[in-house]
């Protein structure tokens, strides 16, 4: 969102290194960044990736079991408010689709949505959450699906003793040689960081355990 919407608070965030829930936390409920409290960032969370899926005050209110839908309302209200260059990519990417009948990845990936001019109000407000999801989500699958060619590519090449188990959303699974983890962590973590160049900073965060339950 930060990169497609280019809004200015969202991007100073990412390139500080700020904890985004956190940041939109201290910006939402007009509290210092270092006096949020856990509640909160669940909240902030919440409404980041709510209205990322195009998600209603009634949505929202649901999501946050003790809100009122006018308590959440207001939460959008001063989101947009603070981050207005969502507020924007989102009326400009609803009327992007309307015209062009579909929306693309950062990577020119097309999704096309047949029912964006529907007569259909119900329709037609699904395909227009879609158009503003699809962009993100799209991208971040292109992302993971360039990082594991690059990874590939590089473990075919016999230098590390390691192998790619599965991919799961955003996550790489790999068993690894024990004696060669901090070397691969170290290797991996600059290949996948290299496989987009965005707006904001692409961070690669890597454990390692005995098992997938462990590393996290």
């Amino acid at each position: 969102m930060a990169h497609l919407s280019e809004d200015k608070g969202l991007l100073e965030a990412f390139a500080e290194g700020r904890d985004i829930h956190a940041a939109t936390a201290a910006e939402v409920f007009g509290v210092a960044l270092d006096k949020v409290s856990g509640d909160q960032r669940r909240s902030a969370k919440a409404i980041n990736f709510g209205l990322i899926y195009g998600m209603s005050a009634w949505g929202l209110s649901r999501q946050l079991a003790q809100s009122s839908v006018t308590q959440a309302q207001t939460w959008i209200e001063r989101y947009f408010d603070r981050y207005p260059g969502v507020a924007r990519y989102m009326e400009r990417i609803r009327a992007q689709a309307a015209e062009d009948g579909f929306v693309e990845t950062v990577f020119g990936r097309r999704l096309y949505l047949p029912e964006i001019r529907s007569q259909n109000r119900a329709r037609r407000q699904g395909a227009e959450r879609t158009a503003i999801n699809a962009p993100m989500q799209g991208t971040a699958a292109d992302i993971i699906k360039r990082a594991m060619i690059e990874v590939a590519a590089w473990l075919e090449e016999g230098e590390m003793d390691a192998w790619m188990v599965m991919q799961v959303h955003d996550e790489l699974v790999f068993e690894v040689a024990e004696a060669q983890v901090e070397a691969f962590i170290e290797q991996v973590k600059a290949r996948m960081q290299a496989a987009a160049e965005l707006s904001v900073p692409l961070i690669v965060e890597a454990e390692s355990g005995a098992n997938w339950d462990e590393a996290h």
